[in-house]
């Protein structure tokens, strides 16, 4: 089983770095948070996971299809006030050129992405904290 791995890192503020293999990402909280806004929030990023990986996925399905074009998502959610959690996930893809009968087959296919799979299970999460 692969691991994968994501460090972040908060000197000053809430403005984080994260870094997921070579890549950084910030994140920070909105300013009426106490936040700089300086990237956009943890569930935003996880809303911006879904996003990416249901493109990824319907790219693959166009391109299997023979279909071109840009792939356009929009991914939504919910969260109470005062946040404590994120819910009511929604996504809708756009597909260019796609037929009525390649849209239930897109869509078996694109809800098969890794964090969509991950967000329908539930799963414990062990926090450790260290001096």
């Amino acid at each position: 089983m692969a691991k994968l791995l994501a460090q972040a890192r908060i000197d000053q503020g809430f403005t984080t770095e994260v870094t997921l293999r070579h890549h950084r990402v910030r994140a920070d909280l909105t300013p009426d948070k106490g936040g700089a806004d300086s990237g956009p929030t943890p569930p935003e990023l996880l809303l911006g996971a879904l996003a990416a990986c249901s493109a990824i996925f319907a790219k693959i399905f166009a391109q299997r299809e023979g279909l071109s074009g840009p792939i356009l998502v929009e991914a939504e959610a919910e969260s109470p006030e005062p946040p404590t959690h994120v819910e009511n996930f929604s996504v809708r893809v756009s597909i260019p050129g796609l037929t009525q009968e390649q849209a239930e087959k897109a869509r078996a296919f694109v809800e098969r992405c890794v964090v969509s799979q991950t967000l329908k299970m539930a799963h414990d999460v062990k926090l450790s904290i260290q001096p």
